[in-house]
């Protein structure tokens, strides 16, 4: 099994200024064909979605507000 990469990335709505952490993970090893990143936990008023590899979409349950990351 492939070892994985995990790292935190901060988001803020542009809409209210609501802040938070996304924390993800995705295979560590250049030679892999695919990230197969995945979100493993949200802290904040958030809710996201994984759009393929590379995508984040956001949405602020402050506001309602979607953004991507």
């Amino acid at each position: 099994m492939a070892a994985r990469d995990r790292y935190t990335t901060p988001i803020e709505c542009p809409k209210c200024k609501e802040k938070g952490v996304l924390h993800l993970s995705e295979n560590d090893y250049p030679f892999m064909r695919k990230l197969n990143r995945k979100l493993d936990r949200i802290d904040g008023r958030f809710s996201a979605t994984t759009q393929g590899d590379l995508a984040i979409t956001v949405s602020c349950k402050a506001c309602g507000h979607e953004f991507n990351t």
